[in-house]
């Protein structure tokens, strides 16, 4: 193709994006390729638009209007996730389709699907849903990143668990019958070597594993665990030595390899690294095989547009990016091993900033480090133990591991993290040109400007902002002051009940904290000890440094607050009515509760009332119509924007109360579906005779107003494009 490869790649994925989004990095790339190749590759480039627009007109309207699943569904052993007596899978509906399901089973049955190595077959009944999105800005979305990933849109109703046994039927299903027996065998190692042993060599990355993963993403070297193109050249050139002293045919053994490879894909999860490496080693091997002539920058498009193929989307993650970006900068530089790592860790830093919002300033420094620890030391070694699992030393290796975690956890703690915040998509995509130029021609000093603009448009917010997070049947607030001035948070949501390992308080308020560039709360506010409001406050103390925890007295000693206080707590204060909480230039004054007398934990909740921008805001915590009545309505109020009382339920908003502060609007934090019926009718009904709109998280998601001395707006999350 003498290097029009590229040129096409960029034609056919302009035109999916046309359809896909973003529109304009189409049309970019489309004017790029036809400057720079039209009179050499005309009619290739038209060709190459031709099918990238039909392949993106079709994904988006498959997107758009995902096909629904009917029939039996045929689940593959691994595809079983059990929690409890509590079970999810998923899998093929008779019709082609991908559905998910769940079930609550005897503790019998759990134990046998987490030892599942056959293929079932599961009936199911009943209504289909849409897998649930995101509800909060920056939060992670399960549904995009579902079907993305697996074009999976739909799941059947809870309902009791009705499976049938069957044989594999061709190699794709033998070979899925083959990992869940591998990773039943690996169930002998010890827990930590288990979890590096699936994660390195297998790309599976369990709950157990959620700590750790935080400092390896922290260190910039998280990527191993999705099983890198690193793993699979080491893996081939092994082969290749082995069969060399063996005196095996190159032909052969490439022959082999061709016919091999491809069941990577099944026995290891299909992320974009290995998709990549599978692929680009395929037609790597058959353009020598063939004498195709085609350079390396042209096999590379060819990958890239076979993975396109089969994953339309796969560009639109953070692995796909990265593991591309970085496989296009490998083969166009050259250079030693260290001028290596911080190249690569340069070209990175715009997509990782689009996507974590932060990165860690010694990333290249620990992967130049440890990679070489990964690939040649612990690799190699969890290859054998993982072979025979009782081996002589393998207790030592455990030890090793769990040492090796803590070192690994001081290394991520080191200074040098850097929150910089959310990077609009178009910023990142020039801060990942401006790098390629600067490694180019050495034009640094437009790099220099892209940081610097990049920083004012993240970093820089002129307005009061109040954001009430939709925590599910909980409550969290945060109040930001104008240029970073102040930021309290009021709440942090949580769990009475069950566990869950990635909780509101870590993939909502810590990601949003993070993508406003907040590197700490100058004020944490936990209104009174009640789990909804209060029981993950312990995860965000240990992900957030807070400066003034702030609570009432009788709470000071509830578990909760004790768990929250052993994390980056500076100091703690307890506040009673009368005392004002003053960051910046936000000045909340606390009106409730009176004293410390509260026999009832609602009673004894911290109640906030202050002016933000040009509106009086009142947040009332789980304040009942006691404490309304009671310590509010003597003080005569004058409220513009109410956060209801106890989620709406009818114990709070007092009738007379209401008529009396008759606010603007009134938010209400509440679950979906949540097991009280919160909003109470009673309550909405108070309202709408006071003449009181008000916004509900169960209706629309979290809901943000932006404020300044002359005028606010109000946003909530799923009718706004996009987010702010």
């Amino acid at each position: 193709m003498n290097r029009r490869g590229i040129f096409l790649l960029a034609a056919g994925m302009g035109g999916m994006l046309v359809f896909m989004q973003p529109w304009w990095l189409g049309l970019l790339l489309i004017g790029w390729a036809l400057f720079k190749a039209a009179r050499i590759a005309r009619i290739g480039l038209l060709l190459a638009l031709v099918i990238g627009l039909a392949w993106g007109y079709h994904t988006a309207q498959l997107t758009a209007d995902p096909p629904q699943p009917s029939g039996a569904v045929t689940v593959m052993p691994t595809a079983w996730q059990v929690t409890g007596e509590l079970v999810r899978y998923t899998g093929t509906a008779a019709n082609g389709v991908p559905i998910s399901g769940s079930a609550k089973v005897t503790g019998e049955l759990a134990t046998a699907l987490r030892q599942m190595t056959i293929i079932t077959t599961v009936e199911w009944a009943g209504d289909l849903t849409r897998l649930g999105g995101a509800r909060n800005p920056y939060e992670f979305d399960y549904a995009i990143y579902a079907w993305r990933q697996n074009q999976l849109a739909w799941q059947s109703q809870q309902q009791t668990l009705q499976l049938t046994a069957r044989p594999a039927r061709g190699i794709i299903e033998q070979l899925h019958v083959l990992r869940a027996k591998v990773l039943l065998h690996l169930r002998q190692l010890a827990p930590r070597t288990q979890a590096y042993a699936k994660g390195l060599l297998l790309g599976q990355v369990d709950s157990d594993f959620a700590e750790q993963r935080e400092a390896f993403v922290t260190l910039g070297i998280f990527h191993l665990f999705s099983v890198s193109g690193l793993h699979l050249y080491a893996l081939i050139g092994a082969l290749y030595w082995l069969t060399d002293r063996l005196r095996l045919p190159k032909e052969a053994v490439d022959w082999s390899l061709l016919g091999l490879l491809p069941t990577l894909l099944v026995l290891i999860p299909p992320a974009a690294g290995i998709m990549r490496a599978v692929w680009l080693r395929i037609i790597a091997m058959l353009n020598d095989r063939f004498v195709w002539q085609w350079t390396p920058l042209d096999c590379f498009s060819a990958a890239v547009a076979l993975n396109l193929g089969m994953q339309p989307y796969v560009l639109h993650t953070m692995g796909g990016q990265l593991t591309y970006l970085l496989c296009f900068v490998l083969l166009v530089i050259t250079t030693g091993r260290w001028g290596m790592s911080w190249r690569l860790a340069l070209v990175s830093t715009p997509v990782v900033l689009f996507h974590t919002f932060r990165v860690h300033l010694l990333a290249s420094v620990f992967s130049w480090l440890l990679m070489p620890v990964f690939e040649l030391a612990l690799m190699p070694v969890l290859v054998v133990v993982s072979i025979w699992p009782h081996l002589p030393g393998s207790a030592a290796l455990e030890t090793v591991l769990v040492h090796a975690e803590k070192g690994l956890t001081a290394l991520a703690a080191l200074p040098g993290e850097i929150i910089f915040g959310a990077v609009p998509a178009a910023l990142a995509a020039a801060g990942v040109v401006l790098v390629l130029v600067g490694l180019a021609f050495g034009r640094w000093q437009w790099l220099g400007g892209w940081v610097i603009l990049t920083w004012l448009v993240v970093n820089v917010h002129p307005q009061y902002r109040v954001t009430m997070f939709d925590v599910g049947q909980g409550d969290s607030l945060l109040i930001e002051a104008p240029f970073k001035q102040g930021a309290i948070l009021i709440d942090t949501g949580g769990r009475g009940f069950g566990f869950s390992a990635n909780p509101p308080a870590k993939r909502v308020i810590v990601n949003y904290l993070r993508a406003r560039g907040i590197t700490h709360l100058d004020a944490l506010v936990l209104t009174h000890a009640d789990a909804d409001h209060v029981g993950d406050a312990a995860v965000l103390t240990r992900l957030m440094p807070v400066k003034t925890l702030v609570t009432t007295p009788l709470a000071a000693s509830h578990p909760y607050i004790l768990a929250a206080k052993a994390g980056r707590v500076t100091q703690h204060v307890q506040v009673l009515a009368g005392q004002t909480l003053a960051i910046g230039p936000l000045k909340l004054r606390v009106v409730a509760p009176s004293d410390a007398s509260a026999t009832e934990k609602n009673a004894d909740s911290i109640v906030l009332y202050g002016k933000i921008g040009d509106s009086n805001w009142l947040f009332t915590g789980d304040a009942d119509q006691g404490v309304e009545t009671r310590e509010l309505m003597p003080q005569a109020l004058e409220v513009d924007m109410l956060k209801v009382g106890h989620h709406g339920s009818k114990t709070s908003s007092a009738p007379e109360f209401i008529q009396q502060i008759k606010p603007k609007l009134a938010l209400i934090s509440a679950g979906v579906n949540n097991r009280y019926g919160h909003p109470h009718q009673e309550t909405l009904t108070t309202l709408q005779a006071a003449g009181v709109p008000w916004l509900n998280t169960a209706a629309g998601g979290a809901v943000w107003v932006d404020a300044s001395s002359k005028a606010l707006s109000v946003h909530q999350f799923l009718s706004e494009e996009g987010g702010p």
